[in-house]
């Protein structure tokens, strides 16, 4: 990737493929300009935690949760055990709004998440509810944390509070 500084102006172009971080979650789409969509895309080591760097993708504060699905695009494998999943909302201090308010370890079992192409519905607390009054990161945390393979992708639909 190339850049050119345009020294008038202090502004800087890139040119060609640029490359970015997709735990970080960014909006997809919307749907009748009423539903919201957010993707995070992770591996195995790179996780998506609370961070109070401004990077993270949020759930807004008050947004109602429509739907989490969980996609595992290459299975995931740990040493040292079975390992689950956990997927929730935590504020950008590191506080668990729901740690698994999206999608649970009964649902992310290791046989569940070892089988690539497989896809699960959230049905965390949180699903079809309201998140609260803070604005959420999304969170992934294993139960063994030496997981060795494995990429996921996380899509949470969401509707704004009207107020």
């Amino acid at each position: 990737m190339g850049f050119e500084l345009d020294s008038k102006r202090a502004v800087l172009n890139s040119y060609g493929v640029r490359t970015t971080n997709g735990k970080f979650g960014g909006q997809q789409s919307t749907k009748n300009g009423i539903i919201k969509s957010a993707i995070w895309d992770f591996s195995y080591n790179d996780l998506p935690s609370a961070t109070a760097s401004n990077l993270q993708q949020v759930i807004p504060a008050n947004a109602t949760i429509v739907s989490s699905k969980f996609y595992v695009d290459v299975a995931f494998t740990a040493t040292g055990g079975a390992t689950k999943l956990d997927i929730g909302l935590y504020t950008s201090a590191n506080s668990a709004i729901d740690a698994d308010g999206l999608n649970t370890q009964a649902q992310l079992t290791y046989a569940a998440i070892g089988i690539a192409g497989a896809v699960y519905t959230g049905a965390g607390a949180l699903v079809g509810l309201t998140i609260g009054a803070t604005a959420g990161e999304v969170v992934v945390t294993p139960t063994v944390a030496d997981l060795i393979t494995g990429k996921g992708r996380l899509v949470v639909e969401y509707v704004l509070d009207k107020n």
